[in-house]
């Protein structure tokens, strides 16, 4: 353990920034090129262009890329005439000289043309990076990964910034798995039903980018003890156009058509896709249990599990803008998918009476029809951030899931059968209003306010039939104790307030926060009581950062968030279909708090190396944790229960760099120590725990680009036990076609290994469980993608180029 905490430690020292030498010698530089960059038609700040400052010999002193707000900041060393680049994909690029002749803190602006052609891929040597911050948030480009040519979007979270999937496509951030997914930046009803299920149905082509935000502003909900995610799809280009994208592979196949429609005022949008992914699993359980520290009994089964997964979805969109102030939008989609699972499992449990040894073959079921309707109007003002945003969210879902299993005694003679149907029914109410008022010109400075309601109405009903008192016999009778009917009401109100300003000396402070009543019911028809609570929440949260220069940015900050029980949390329904393992919900449930403190450092060499490290700690006092018990039949349960407190003191690094023109690299470490306990249960666990991921990608002129990339994890740690190691890792060969339009994508997923053996274990004064479980992960696939369609010439791009590529002021450039 001293090992652990001293590795631990020096990361921590690592990451603190260590101030590196830059091409202008140290601490000397006196002049500075001030400059914003936007789009010469509608003057939105064009982010990440690429800045080039050269010498009169032509040689690269110093580069850079905008902000958010299309700003740079270059200190040269000296006054005199330097030569100033300007590009940007999609758009003319921009070259002049710069006469630096005094201290200034005049800003200079800069606009650049759009390329009047068709869609085309256009060759940038200096590349993005695949993970970099943008504000508040870490934002990994899957777009760009051509390994996202197939696959779900449960492959590409695995890239993402201290983001991990385990083999059984649990989601966890940081090691937490309770965390809030965003779609597009929204709340997404069908992701927080079952986010395992429901990623499968997003294609991994469809996936723009994954952002990480692991200290949300008061402006986002509360709930997500770990952080927000947000996957953002495709952007809709402005033009008549569309993306075909087809993946054929030995696991899984897809397929989405994708098409945008634009006007002067109206915009149009569709995208379809469908899905079919087949799964496999093998698994052996050996359970002990105890009676006053005797042996009682002992338990071993064996399964294997065949899933197939198959669904679609559509979705269209509509945007109207009135004048260049506002929008109106709407947004259309429905869902459906079905995941039918066989089983075959060998029962043996050998106790002090006779042993009870048996075959079982089970047929679950599970599918769900998901209709979401949103929509949206934002209106933006003269001054500069100043807007106003409405948002309303109707949504729809019925869900259905069944088991069947049958028993056989060894020689084949069927004694059991056992079939239970659940019929599931959800609603889903939201409005939400935010308006933004700055309180300068910048926009720099300014205050959010805005509120929420949203409203659950569902509704369970789920019986048991079987021959438990008639063996053998195809008669079923209904088990009342076991059957029953609930309806789940959740009503939440929220409001919330954050500021945010800046220095002149480049500090930037951010203070808010938001308030939470959450109203819960819940009626049973039958035996089981009804209930009803109600609670609030006071989440604060800061924000402290200093940009010393355009190398080092350092942030400190202070959050709150919330685990909120969902109703799957709180059914009390028990799936038997394993009957000596039975799984239920819990009613009981009380909402779960999580402080956490955080420090970051972001570090971009002028070699193009760029780093984000992070240290923080977390703590929780009444944790939601997945409980197994073990009673005296040796039939073990698991349930959620807030019986817990919970630390994890951890650090990450994320970098990126262009080793030449045609290679990058890039990576993720993640380390933390982990600290359960529970009071109640007096029982407690402790581990450390480490994970990593990285992505390596080459082009050669001809048009193909190879990568390689990994994952791996060393196994999470519960309150009961922990997991063994986990890894994936992919090859993938890309080569573009039909005139850079297309691409033709093989990936091949864990190529040298059949299966990846992991194994967990859970002990508890009364039993001790270990299983081995044998994913078969291996895959190979080929993906094509086509895109077609063309950008109409507009205004934008017929603006004289003398009035649209210099500055807009002190046409000389001179300081």
């Amino acid at each position: 353990m001293p090992g652990k905490f001293a590795a631990l430690l020096l990361l921590i020292i690592a990451s603190l920034p260590v101030r590196s030498q830059s091409v202008i010698p140290g601490g000397k530089a006196s002049f500075k090129i001030k400059g914003v960059v936007s789009d010469a038609f509608d003057k939105k700040p064009l982010e990440l262009a690429t800045i080039l400052l050269k010498d009169k010999d032509k040689a690269v002193i110093k580069t850079t890329l905008t902000d958010a707000a299309g700003a740079f900041n270059l200190a040269v060393p000296e006054k005199g005439i330097y030569l100033l680049t300007i590009s940007h994909t999609g758009y003319e690029p921009y070259s002049g000289t710069i006469d630096v002749k005094a201290v200034t803190g005049d800003i200079v602006k800069f606009t650049l043309v759009r390329q009047s052609q068709q869609l085309q891929v256009i060759e940038v040597k200096k590349r993005k990076p695949l993970v970099q911050p943008k504000g508040d948030k870490l934002v990994y480009d899957a777009a760009a990964d051509i390994g996202n040519k197939s696959g779900s979007a449960a492959d590409v979270l695995r890239k993402a910034p201290m983001v991990t999937v385990s083999s059984d496509g649990v989601v966890n951030l940081r090691g937490n798995s309770n965390i809030k997914i965003l779609l597009n930046g929204m709340p997404s009803g069908i992701l927080a039903k079952n986010l395992k299920e429901a990623l499968k149905m997003i294609p991994a082509s469809s996936i723009l980018s994954i952002e990480v935000i692991t200290a949300p502003s008061a402006r986002y909900e509360a709930e997500g003890a770990a952080g927000v995610i947000n996957i953002i799809t495709k952007e809709k280009i402005k033009s008549t156009s569309g993306t075909v994208d087809v993946s054929v592979g030995s696991r899984e196949q897809s397929a989405s058509l994708g098409l945008n429609m634009s006007g002067a005022k109206l915009d149009f949008n569709f995208m379809g896709s469908g899905i079919f992914e087949q799964t496999r699993k093998e698994s052996e359980l050996n359970r002990a249990s105890f009676h006053k520290g005797l042996p009682a009994g002992s338990l071993m089964q064996r399964v294997d599990s065949r899933q197939q997964t198959k669904g679609a979805s559509l979705e269209t969109g509509v945007e109207y803008r009135p004048d260049s102030t506002q929008k109106l939008g709407a947004t259309l989609s429905y869902w459906h998918e079905q995941w039918p699972v066989h089983s075959n499992l060998y029962n043996d449990y050998r106790d002090a009476n006779n042993p009870l040894v048996y075959n079982q073959s089970a047929d679950q079921r599970g599918s769900y029809h998901y209709i979401d309707l949103s929509l949206n109007y934002q209106k933006r003002f003269k001054r500069k951030k100043q807007s106003l945003q409405l948002l309303g969210n109707l949504s729809r879902s019925v869900d259905h899931s069944r088991y069947l299993t049958d028993q056989f005694t060894p020689d084949g003679t069927h004694f059991f059968r056992e079939v239970s149907p659940n019929a599931g029914r959800s609603k889903d109410y939201s409005f939400q209003a935010d308006y933004t008022h700055p309180f300068n010109k910048a926009g720099s400075s300014f205050v959010e306010i805005g509120m929420r309601w949203s409203k659950n109405d569902a509704a369970s009903n789920f019986a048991v039939y079987n021959n438990m008192n008639n063996g053998g016999s195809g008669d079923l009778k209904q088990d009342q104790e076991r059957s029953d009917s609930m309806a789940y009401f959740q009503d939440v109100f929220a409001s919330y307030v954050s500021t945010e300003f800046e220095t002149k000396n480049n500090w930037r402070f951010r203070l808010g926060a938001r308030y939470e009543y959450t109203r819960i019911n819940a009626v049973f028809k039958g035996t089981k009581p009804s209930f009803g609570t109600d609670f609030s929440n006071l989440v604060p949260n800061l924000l402290i950062a200093k940009k010393v220069n355009e190398a080092h940015e350092f942030k400190f900050s202070y959050t709150e968030r919330i685990h909120r029980p969902f109703i799957w949390d709180l059914n009390p329904y028990i799936d038997a279909s394993d009957p000596r393992n039975l799984t239920m919900g819990n009613p009981r449930l009380r909402p779960e708090l999580t402080r956490m403190l955080e420090a970051s450092h972001i570090y971009n060499a002028p070699s193009g190396l760029n780093l984000v490290s992070s240290v923080y700690f977390n703590f929780s006092s009444n944790s939601i944790e997945s409980l197994l018990t073990v009673d005296s039949n040796a039939i073990s349960r698991t349930l959620p229960q807030n019986i817990a407190a919970n630390k994890r003191l951890g650090a990450n690094i994320n970098g990126y760099t262009q080793l030449n023109d045609n290679w990058t690299i890039n990576g993720g470490l993640e380390l933390y120590q982990v600290w359960f306990k529970s009071n109640a249960l007096q029982i407690g666990n402790s581990g450390f725990f480490h994970a990593f991921n990285i992505n390596t990608s080459y082009t050669i002129p001809s048009g193909y680009t190879f990568e390689l990339s990994g994952d791996y994890n060393n196994g999470f740690i519960t309150l009961q036990g922990k997991n063994t190691s986990d890894y994936t890792y992919r090859m993938a060969v890309q080569k573009e076609v039909l005139q850079k339009r297309g691409s033709i994508t093989v990936s091949l997923v864990n190529p040298f290994q059949r299966n990846l053996r992991q194994r967990s274990m859970a002990t508890a004064p009364v039993f001790h469980q270990q299983s081995t479980t044998y994913y078969y992960n291996r895959s190979v696939a080929i993906a094509f993608n086509w895109r077609f369609g063309k950008v109409p010439k507009s205004k934008e791009e017929k603006m004289p180029e003398e009035q649209s590529t210099r500055p807009e002021r002190k046409r000389s450039g001179r300081y």
